[in-house]
């Protein structure tokens, strides 16, 4: 990693590549516990998604649940203080793990407070 980058930069990419490791490895616990109790979830488009850790933590974990396969991966990212872009390719598979039947790129902004995931807008 470029020596570039500040502690607190350094702070956000490091939670974020665990939260993106939780995911893959469909892990709810793990990946919950890099999000806010209050959490905020916005599309671009459509506003506020839902709000709080409980929320989340349904949500993300009946979609582990259901998916054969799910992998999501940074194609660029920008990071700026405690503020993270990232452009991904999310890929899953709901009836055969070697057979992907979605794969889609989103680019996710994340907002750290307190050394947690506090705010996230999907623009797809």
């Amino acid at each position: 990693m470029p020596s570039d980058y500040t502690a607190e930069e350094l702070a956000t990419i490091s939670l974020i590549d665990q939260q993106l490791e939780a995911y893959n490895a469909r892990d709810i616990a793990a990946f919950a516990a890099t999000y806010h109790d209050d959490i905020e979830v916005f599309t671009l488009a459509g506003g506020l998604q839902y709000q709080g850790k409980d929320n989340l933590t349904a949500k993300y974990g009946a979609k582990f649940a259901e998916l054969k396969y799910l992998h999501a991966r940074s194609l660029t990212r920008i990071v700026q203080g405690q503020y993270l872009v990232d452009h991904e390719l999310a890929e899953s598979a709901s009836e055969d793990k070697d057979k992907i039947d979605r794969s889609v790129k989103v680019i996710a902004a994340y907002e750290v407070e307190n050394g947690l995931i506090r705010r996230v807008t999907f623009m797809s």
